[in-house]
């Protein structure tokens, strides 16, 4: 009798340690299976927040601790996208948005999807221009996905990063990019050029001013430049990150015209 009941208590230890690893491996790599729930849950989360529109899974992450977080965006506006989180399999909010807000408050509701989209959308005209008016200058490809030359930030304060909240009504869910938005909205366009030598502030200034120049008599009114030269002749990364030439954040207005 007391074999039988020691076979089954240590049967029942060895099914809690089993347990105890799957769940322990649970915790760091996550499952298929909660994954599936997790965005099931947040689609549901999403669909519930805006009723009409119908979303799909974006992007997510592998799962840890139980916690899975996924992207969902809506079909009907390319704008309405925003990461939910859901934790132990039942509790699932969109909560870690900048200042208290969710997440969909912070990227929906208050435009930086659709700033973010609509610097991309200014990006790509800009390059354009630049392509043609001042094909001299080696705009190197270094921002976002795209590998862009330039990074165009709509809503720039000198004092913060963070777009103001008074600008989100200029900025309507899924409209496309209008430069006229620049007089009302100011930005900041940030460009990185390849030097053939070594960038001395002389060269900065005179390309700062080619920019402003160039931009503004195609309506591109920036009120900021921020602008890198880097050395083509550096032997190794770390030497031209000595070699760069940088104007820091310039307002327009105090950029000289060009020669």
């Amino acid at each position: 009798m007391k074999t039988h009941t020691k076979r089954i208590a240590a049967g029942i230890v060895a099914v809690l340690l089993i347990l105890a690893m799957l769940l322990a491996a649970d915790a760091i790599y996550g499952d298929p299976v909660s994954r599936a729930w997790a965005n099931a849950r947040a689609v549901a989360y999403a669909e519930k927040l805006y009723p009409g529109q119908t979303f799909t899974v974006e992007s997510q992450d592998s799962g840890s601790f139980w916690t899975y977080c996924t992207w969902v965006q809506s079909e009907q506006s390319q704008d309405t996208r925003f990461d939910v989180t859901t934790k132990f399999w039942l509790f699932t909010s969109d909560e870690g948005g900048m200042e208290g807000l969710s997440r969909h408050e912070q990227m929906v509701e208050r435009r930086w999807n659709t700033a973010y989209r609509m610097g991309e959308e200014a990006a790509a005209a800009v390059e354009e221009v630049l392509q043609k008016e001042l094909p001299q200058y080696q705009f190197a490809g270094t921002y976002g996905a795209e590998q862009r030359s330039c990074d165009i930030q709509l809503g720039y304060t000198e004092d913060s990063s963070v777009m103001p909240q008074e600008y989100a009504d200029l900025l309507p869910l899924d409209a496309s990019f209008d430069k006229s938005l620049l007089q009302k909205i100011p930005t900041k366009l940030s460009i990185t050029g390849v030097w053939p030598t070594t960038p001395t502030q002389a060269d900065v200034d005179t390309v700062l001013a080619d920019l402003k120049r160039v931009l503004t008599d195609a309506g591109y009114d920036f009120a900021y430049y921020s602008l890198t030269l880097t050395d083509a002749t550096a032997p190794s990364y770390e030497e031209g990150m000595d070699r760069l030439a940088e104007s820091g954040v310039v307002a327009a207005d105090s950029i000289s015209a060009a020669q």
